[in-house]
Protein backbone atom coordinates (compact mmCIF):
# COMPACT_ATOMS: atom_id res chain seq x y z
CA UNK A 1 0.00 0.00 0.00
CA UNK A 2 1.14 3.17 -1.02
CA UNK A 3 1.48 6.04 1.72
CA UNK A 4 1.90 8.69 -0.66
CA UNK A 5 -0.98 8.07 -2.58
CA UNK A 6 -3.06 7.46 0.30
CA UNK A 7 -1.96 10.93 1.59
CA UNK A 8 -2.94 12.40 -1.86
CA UNK A 9 -6.44 10.93 -1.60
CA UNK A 10 -7.02 11.83 1.58
CA UNK A 11 -5.78 16.00 1.13
CA UNK A 12 -8.11 15.87 -1.80
CA UNK A 13 -11.51 14.18 0.08
CA UNK A 14 -10.43 16.48 2.85
CA UNK A 15 -10.26 19.49 0.68
CA UNK A 16 -13.80 18.67 -0.79
CA UNK A 17 -15.08 17.82 2.86
CA UNK A 18 -13.93 21.40 4.24
CA UNK A 19 -15.94 23.11 0.94
CA UNK A 20 -19.41 21.36 2.14
CA UNK A 21 -21.00 23.97 4.67
CA UNK A 22 -23.54 21.09 6.10
CA UNK A 23 -20.25 19.26 7.09
CA UNK A 24 -19.00 22.46 8.56
CA UNK A 25 -22.39 23.09 10.54
CA UNK A 26 -22.53 19.57 11.87
CA UNK A 27 -18.59 19.72 12.29
CA UNK A 28 -17.81 23.03 13.89
CA UNK A 29 -20.78 25.00 14.28
CA UNK A 30 -22.80 22.90 16.31
CA UNK A 31 -20.66 21.60 18.20
CA UNK A 32 -19.50 24.85 19.89
CA UNK A 33 -22.81 26.68 20.05
CA UNK A 34 -24.88 23.09 20.97
CA UNK A 35 -23.62 23.59 24.55
CA UNK A 36 -23.80 27.54 25.50
CA UNK A 37 -27.02 27.44 24.15
CA UNK A 38 -28.30 23.99 25.79
CA UNK A 39 -26.60 25.72 29.68
CA UNK A 40 -27.04 28.83 29.36
CA UNK A 41 -29.76 29.45 27.69
CA UNK A 42 -31.93 25.97 29.34
CA UNK A 43 -30.78 27.51 32.85
CA UNK A 44 -31.95 31.08 32.31
CA UNK A 45 -35.14 29.92 30.84
CA UNK A 46 -35.42 27.83 33.79
CA UNK A 47 -35.15 30.40 36.47
CA UNK A 48 -37.22 32.72 34.16
CA UNK A 49 -40.36 30.36 34.36
CA UNK A 50 -39.48 29.62 37.62
CA UNK A 51 -39.26 33.07 38.66
CA UNK A 52 -42.93 33.83 36.91
CA UNK A 53 -44.35 31.01 38.72
CA UNK A 54 -43.39 31.39 42.09
CA UNK A 55 -44.89 35.41 41.27
CA UNK A 56 -47.78 33.87 39.95
CA UNK A 57 -51.32 34.75 41.85
CA UNK A 58 -52.89 30.77 42.30
CA UNK A 59 -56.62 30.99 42.71
CA UNK A 60 -57.79 28.83 45.46
CA UNK A 61 -61.33 27.85 47.08
CA UNK A 62 -61.51 27.40 50.84
CA UNK A 63 -64.17 25.07 52.04
CA UNK A 64 -64.92 25.19 56.22
CA UNK A 65 -62.95 28.39 56.72
CA UNK A 66 -65.10 29.19 59.71
CA UNK A 67 -63.93 26.08 61.73
CA UNK A 68 -60.36 27.67 61.10
CA UNK A 69 -60.03 31.07 61.63
CA UNK A 70 -56.18 31.36 62.41
CA UNK A 71 -55.24 28.84 59.92
CA UNK A 72 -57.61 30.79 57.48
CA UNK A 73 -56.03 34.39 58.12
CA UNK A 74 -52.77 32.58 57.58
CA UNK A 75 -53.86 31.59 53.95
CA UNK A 76 -55.43 35.08 53.18
CA UNK A 77 -52.00 36.70 54.31
CA UNK A 78 -50.28 34.87 51.44
CA UNK A 79 -50.18 37.51 48.24
CA UNK A 80 -49.72 34.40 46.46
CA UNK A 81 -53.01 33.00 46.79
CA UNK A 82 -56.41 34.85 45.70
CA UNK A 83 -59.66 33.42 47.27
CA UNK A 84 -62.46 32.66 44.74
CA UNK A 85 -65.66 30.93 45.13
CA UNK A 86 -66.90 27.54 43.12
CA UNK A 87 -69.80 25.43 43.88
CA UNK A 88 -68.16 22.71 41.65
CA UNK A 89 -64.58 22.66 43.22
CA UNK A 90 -64.01 19.27 40.91
CA UNK A 91 -64.89 19.96 37.91
CA UNK A 92 -63.09 23.76 38.06
CA UNK A 93 -59.93 22.33 39.17
CA UNK A 94 -60.24 19.84 35.98
CA UNK A 95 -60.95 23.05 33.93
CA UNK A 96 -57.91 25.06 35.72
CA UNK A 97 -60.18 27.64 36.71
CA UNK A 98 -58.61 27.04 40.20
CA UNK A 99 -55.19 25.60 41.13
CA UNK A 100 -56.40 23.93 44.33
CA UNK A 101 -59.25 23.16 46.92
CA UNK A 102 -58.81 23.60 50.64
CA UNK A 103 -61.52 21.86 52.75
CA UNK A 104 -61.08 22.30 57.01
CA UNK A 105 -62.61 19.47 58.75
CA UNK A 106 -65.53 20.00 61.26
CA UNK A 107 -64.71 21.50 64.59
CA UNK A 108 -61.10 22.37 63.67
CA UNK A 109 -60.21 24.63 66.00
CA UNK A 110 -62.53 23.70 68.65
CA UNK A 111 -60.24 20.04 68.22
CA UNK A 112 -56.73 21.66 68.35
CA UNK A 113 -57.17 23.65 71.43
CA UNK A 114 -58.44 20.99 72.74
CA UNK A 115 -55.04 19.38 72.34
CA UNK A 116 -56.48 17.04 69.94
CA UNK A 117 -55.67 16.44 66.05
CA UNK A 118 -57.57 17.51 63.33
CA UNK A 119 -57.74 17.11 59.40
CA UNK A 120 -56.84 19.63 56.34
CA UNK A 121 -57.44 18.10 53.21
CA UNK A 122 -56.33 19.79 49.99
CA UNK A 123 -57.15 18.79 46.56
CA UNK A 124 -55.38 19.27 43.61
CA UNK A 125 -54.30 17.51 39.83
CA UNK A 126 -50.97 16.21 40.12
CA UNK A 127 -50.64 15.56 36.24
CA UNK A 128 -50.57 19.89 36.10
CA UNK A 129 -47.57 21.61 36.86
CA UNK A 130 -49.29 24.92 38.40
CA UNK A 131 -52.06 22.82 40.48
CA UNK A 132 -49.03 20.64 42.71
CA UNK A 133 -47.16 23.71 42.94
CA UNK A 134 -49.95 25.59 44.49
CA UNK A 135 -50.15 21.87 46.27
CA UNK A 136 -47.08 22.67 47.90
CA UNK A 137 -47.31 26.13 48.75
CA UNK A 138 -50.19 25.03 51.05
CA UNK A 139 -48.96 22.29 52.60
CA UNK A 140 -45.50 24.70 53.64
CA UNK A 141 -48.22 26.87 54.90
CA UNK A 142 -49.87 23.96 56.89
CA UNK A 143 -46.41 22.88 57.91
CA UNK A 144 -45.30 25.88 59.75
CA UNK A 145 -48.77 26.09 61.16
CA UNK A 146 -48.53 22.67 63.02
CA UNK A 147 -45.02 23.70 64.04
CA UNK A 148 -46.35 26.81 65.84
CA UNK A 149 -48.57 23.86 67.50
CA UNK A 150 -46.31 21.57 68.52
CA UNK A 151 -44.15 24.51 69.89
CA UNK A 152 -47.21 25.67 71.90
CA UNK A 153 -48.01 22.45 73.61
CA UNK A 154 -44.55 21.39 74.30
CA UNK A 155 -44.00 25.18 76.31
CA UNK A 156 -47.68 24.65 78.04
CA UNK A 157 -46.02 21.10 79.21
CA UNK A 158 -42.61 23.09 79.78
CA UNK A 159 -41.20 20.50 77.56
CA UNK A 160 -38.17 21.55 75.59
CA UNK A 161 -38.20 21.71 72.24
CA UNK A 162 -34.45 20.40 72.11
CA UNK A 163 -36.15 17.07 73.79
CA UNK A 164 -37.45 16.14 69.77
CA UNK A 165 -33.96 16.34 68.39
CA UNK A 166 -31.78 14.70 69.96
CA UNK A 167 -29.45 13.89 67.30
CA UNK A 168 -27.83 17.09 65.44
CA UNK A 169 -26.68 16.18 62.24
CA UNK A 170 -24.44 18.17 59.93
CA UNK A 171 -23.10 17.60 56.82
CA UNK A 172 -19.80 18.15 55.30
CA UNK A 173 -19.01 17.21 51.46
CA UNK A 174 -15.92 15.77 51.32
CA UNK A 175 -16.05 15.74 47.67
CA UNK A 176 -12.61 17.44 46.08
CA UNK A 177 -13.29 20.23 43.97
CA UNK A 178 -12.21 18.05 40.56
CA UNK A 179 -14.59 15.29 41.32
CA UNK A 180 -17.44 18.10 42.10
CA UNK A 181 -16.53 19.83 38.44
CA UNK A 182 -15.97 15.99 36.66
CA UNK A 183 -19.61 15.80 38.63
CA UNK A 184 -21.33 18.08 36.44
CA UNK A 185 -19.78 17.00 33.46
CA UNK A 186 -20.26 13.22 33.36
CA UNK A 187 -24.10 14.19 33.69
CA UNK A 188 -24.11 15.42 29.61
CA UNK A 189 -20.61 15.00 28.32
CA UNK A 190 -20.88 10.95 27.40
CA UNK A 191 -23.31 10.84 26.10
CA UNK A 192 -23.35 14.32 23.68
CA UNK A 193 -19.86 13.76 22.78
CA UNK A 194 -20.89 10.16 21.30
CA UNK A 195 -23.68 11.54 19.24
CA UNK A 196 -21.24 14.80 18.31
CA UNK A 197 -18.60 12.37 16.85
CA UNK A 198 -21.15 10.50 15.22
CA UNK A 199 -23.60 13.29 13.81
CA UNK A 200 -20.16 15.04 12.74
CA UNK A 201 -19.23 12.41 10.60
CA UNK A 202 -22.23 11.77 9.24
CA UNK A 203 -22.31 13.97 6.18
CA UNK A 204 -18.68 13.43 4.83
CA UNK A 205 -19.26 9.67 5.03
CA UNK A 206 -22.54 9.87 2.48
CA UNK A 207 -20.89 12.76 0.12
CA UNK A 208 -17.57 10.64 -0.19
CA UNK A 209 -19.67 7.38 -1.07
CA UNK A 210 -23.32 7.72 -2.28
CA UNK A 211 -22.21 11.69 -3.20
CA UNK A 212 -19.94 10.68 -5.61
CA UNK A 213 -22.30 7.96 -7.24
CA UNK A 214 -24.58 10.78 -7.81
CA UNK A 215 -21.97 12.63 -9.21
CA UNK A 216 -20.44 10.23 -10.79
CA UNK A 217 -16.93 11.31 -9.75
CA UNK A 218 -16.24 7.49 -8.17
CA UNK A 219 -15.42 5.82 -11.50
CA UNK A 220 -12.91 8.46 -11.91
CA UNK A 221 -11.44 7.73 -8.39
CA UNK A 222 -11.54 3.72 -9.62
CA UNK A 223 -9.25 4.55 -12.77
CA UNK A 224 -6.73 6.81 -10.95
CA UNK A 225 -3.32 4.83 -10.10
CA UNK A 226 -4.36 4.50 -6.68
CA UNK A 227 -5.29 0.98 -5.66
CA UNK A 228 -8.80 0.22 -4.00
CA UNK A 229 -7.20 -0.45 -1.04
CA UNK A 230 -5.65 3.12 -0.73
CA UNK A 231 -8.88 4.93 -1.88
CA UNK A 232 -11.16 3.12 1.02
CA UNK A 233 -8.48 4.34 3.29
CA UNK A 234 -7.73 7.48 2.15
CA UNK A 235 -11.38 8.08 2.06
CA UNK A 236 -11.94 6.23 5.57
CA UNK A 237 -8.99 8.57 7.19
CA UNK A 238 -11.10 11.62 5.99
CA UNK A 239 -14.56 10.70 7.83
CA UNK A 240 -12.50 9.54 10.87
CA UNK A 241 -10.98 12.83 11.15
CA UNK A 242 -14.32 14.33 10.85
CA UNK A 243 -15.57 12.80 13.28
CA UNK A 244 -12.44 12.69 15.55
CA UNK A 245 -12.28 16.65 15.27
CA UNK A 246 -16.63 16.96 16.10
CA UNK A 247 -15.28 14.83 19.14
CA UNK A 248 -12.63 17.66 20.54
CA UNK A 249 -14.45 20.72 19.53
CA UNK A 250 -17.83 19.53 21.50
CA UNK A 251 -15.46 18.74 24.43
CA UNK A 252 -13.71 21.76 24.34
CA UNK A 253 -16.83 23.48 23.77
CA UNK A 254 -18.49 21.88 26.83
CA UNK A 255 -15.46 22.15 29.21
CA UNK A 256 -14.89 25.45 28.72
CA UNK A 257 -18.97 26.34 28.87
CA UNK A 258 -18.88 24.46 32.07
CA UNK A 259 -16.08 26.36 33.57
CA UNK A 260 -17.63 29.76 32.74
CA UNK A 261 -21.19 28.41 34.44
CA UNK A 262 -20.28 26.41 37.11
CA UNK A 263 -18.72 29.36 39.36
CA UNK A 264 -22.40 30.33 39.67
CA UNK A 265 -23.24 27.06 41.69
CA UNK A 266 -22.74 27.45 45.34
CA UNK A 267 -22.58 24.90 47.45
CA UNK A 268 -22.92 25.45 51.28
CA UNK A 269 -22.83 29.02 50.51
CA UNK A 270 -19.07 28.63 49.23
CA UNK A 271 -18.56 29.11 44.88
CA UNK A 272 -17.44 25.88 43.36
CA UNK A 273 -14.23 26.04 41.43
CA UNK A 274 -14.08 24.37 38.17
CA UNK A 275 -11.13 21.94 38.25
CA UNK A 276 -10.70 18.86 35.66
CA UNK A 277 -7.99 16.65 35.59
CA UNK A 278 -5.63 16.75 32.52
CA UNK A 279 -5.45 12.74 33.22
CA UNK A 280 -9.17 12.99 32.50
CA UNK A 281 -8.98 14.27 29.70
CA UNK A 282 -6.67 12.33 27.94
CA UNK A 283 -7.91 9.56 28.71
CA UNK A 284 -11.40 10.58 26.86
CA UNK A 285 -8.87 11.55 23.97
CA UNK A 286 -7.75 8.21 24.10
CA UNK A 287 -10.99 5.92 24.39
CA UNK A 288 -12.60 8.29 21.43
CA UNK A 289 -9.97 7.14 18.71
CA UNK A 290 -11.61 3.86 18.54
CA UNK A 291 -14.53 4.90 18.84
CA UNK A 292 -14.21 7.41 16.51
CA UNK A 293 -12.81 4.77 13.89
CA UNK A 294 -15.62 2.36 14.50
CA UNK A 295 -18.38 5.08 14.29
CA UNK A 296 -17.00 6.21 10.79
CA UNK A 297 -16.41 3.04 9.52
CA UNK A 298 -20.01 1.74 9.95
CA UNK A 299 -21.15 5.11 8.79
CA UNK A 300 -18.61 4.46 5.69
CA UNK A 301 -19.75 1.10 4.73
CA UNK A 302 -23.60 1.52 5.35
CA UNK A 303 -23.24 5.26 2.88
CA UNK A 304 -21.52 3.15 0.17
CA UNK A 305 -24.49 0.55 -0.03
CA UNK A 306 -26.51 3.15 -0.95
CA UNK A 307 -27.83 4.15 -4.11
CA UNK A 308 -28.19 7.39 -3.21
CA UNK A 309 -27.73 10.34 -1.28
CA UNK A 310 -31.28 10.28 -0.20
CA UNK A 311 -30.82 6.18 0.74
CA UNK A 312 -27.93 6.37 2.55
CA UNK A 313 -29.95 9.43 5.04
CA UNK A 314 -32.54 6.43 5.60
CA UNK A 315 -30.07 3.86 6.05
CA UNK A 316 -28.05 6.19 8.60
CA UNK A 317 -31.04 7.89 10.37
CA UNK A 318 -31.66 4.78 12.57
CA UNK A 319 -27.89 4.52 13.71
CA UNK A 320 -28.48 7.38 15.65
CA UNK A 321 -31.08 5.75 17.63
CA UNK A 322 -29.21 2.80 18.38
CA UNK A 323 -26.33 4.86 19.32
CA UNK A 324 -28.43 6.78 21.38
CA UNK A 325 -30.19 4.87 23.25
CA UNK A 326 -26.63 2.59 24.89
CA UNK A 327 -24.98 5.55 25.14
CA UNK A 328 -27.88 7.13 27.92
CA UNK A 329 -26.09 4.51 29.70
CA UNK A 330 -24.00 7.19 31.84
CA UNK A 331 -27.63 8.82 32.83
CA UNK A 332 -28.26 5.37 34.99
CA UNK A 333 -27.75 5.33 38.40
CA UNK A 334 -26.58 1.93 39.91
CA UNK A 335 -25.19 0.80 36.34
CA UNK A 336 -21.25 -0.10 37.07
CA UNK A 337 -18.88 -0.98 34.54
CA UNK A 338 -18.25 -5.36 35.10
CA UNK A 339 -16.51 -7.23 32.65
CA UNK A 340 -19.35 -8.34 30.22
CA UNK A 341 -20.36 -4.55 30.05
CA UNK A 342 -16.67 -3.86 28.97
CA UNK A 343 -17.21 -5.69 25.77
CA UNK A 344 -20.71 -3.95 24.83
CA UNK A 345 -20.02 -1.08 22.47
CA UNK A 346 -20.99 2.45 23.34
CA UNK A 347 -22.38 1.53 26.73
CA UNK A 348 -18.86 0.39 28.17
CA UNK A 349 -17.29 3.95 26.98
CA UNK A 350 -20.17 5.93 27.91
CA UNK A 351 -19.56 4.16 31.34
CA UNK A 352 -15.78 4.49 31.54
CA UNK A 353 -16.30 8.26 30.37
CA UNK A 354 -18.41 9.13 33.49
CA UNK A 355 -16.24 7.22 36.12
CA UNK A 356 -12.63 9.26 34.50
CA UNK A 357 -14.73 12.49 34.60
CA UNK A 358 -15.03 11.71 38.24
CA UNK A 359 -12.06 10.85 39.42
CA UNK A 360 -12.22 7.35 39.09
CA UNK A 361 -9.28 5.07 37.17
CA UNK A 362 -9.80 1.91 37.18
CA UNK A 363 -6.91 0.90 34.71
CA UNK A 364 -8.14 -2.62 34.05
CA UNK A 365 -11.26 -1.77 32.75
CA UNK A 366 -9.89 1.35 31.23
CA UNK A 367 -7.46 -1.17 28.72
CA UNK A 368 -9.62 -4.00 28.30
CA UNK A 369 -12.55 -1.33 27.28
CA UNK A 370 -10.22 0.41 24.81
CA UNK A 371 -8.84 -3.10 23.17
CA UNK A 372 -12.34 -4.58 22.99
CA UNK A 373 -13.32 -1.56 21.24
CA UNK A 374 -10.12 -1.09 19.17
CA UNK A 375 -10.89 -4.76 18.10
CA UNK A 376 -14.87 -4.23 16.66
CA UNK A 377 -13.22 -0.74 14.60
CA UNK A 378 -10.84 -2.72 13.32
CA UNK A 379 -13.49 -5.52 12.17
CA UNK A 380 -15.45 -2.79 10.46
CA UNK A 381 -12.57 -1.09 8.93
CA UNK A 382 -12.31 -4.49 7.33
CA UNK A 383 -15.60 -4.58 6.31
CA UNK A 384 -15.74 -1.05 4.87
CA UNK A 385 -12.42 -1.88 2.59
CA UNK A 386 -13.82 -5.25 1.50
CA UNK A 387 -17.23 -3.05 0.61
CA UNK A 388 -14.87 -0.98 -2.09
CA UNK A 389 -13.54 -4.21 -3.20
CA UNK A 390 -17.25 -5.38 -4.89
CA UNK A 391 -18.20 -4.31 -8.25
CA UNK A 392 -22.08 -4.99 -7.32
CA UNK A 393 -21.52 -2.24 -4.26
CA UNK A 394 -19.28 0.51 -5.88
CA UNK A 395 -21.62 0.93 -8.92
CA UNK A 396 -24.94 0.12 -7.31
CA UNK A 397 -26.64 2.58 -8.81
Amino acid sequence: MNLKKIKTIYLKEMKDTLRDRRTLISMLLIPILLFPLLIFGMTSLTLKMAQKTAERVSPVVFMGEGEAPNLFSMFKADTSFSIVQEKDYRLAIKDKRIMAAVEFSRDFEKRIRAGNSAQVKIYYDVAEIKSKMTSEKLGNILRVYQDSIVTERLKSHKVDRSLLQPVQIQKENLAPQEKMSGFFLSMFLPYLIMIMALTGAMYPAIDLTAGEKERGTMETLLVSPASRGEIATGKFLTVFTASLVTALVSTASMVITASTSISKFREIGEKVVFSINPISMLILFLLMLPYCCLASSVLLSLALYAKSYKEAQSYISPLLIVIILPAMASFLPGLELSVGIAFIPVINISLTLKQVLLGSYEWGYIGLIFLSTAVYAGFAVFVTRRLFEKEGVLFRT
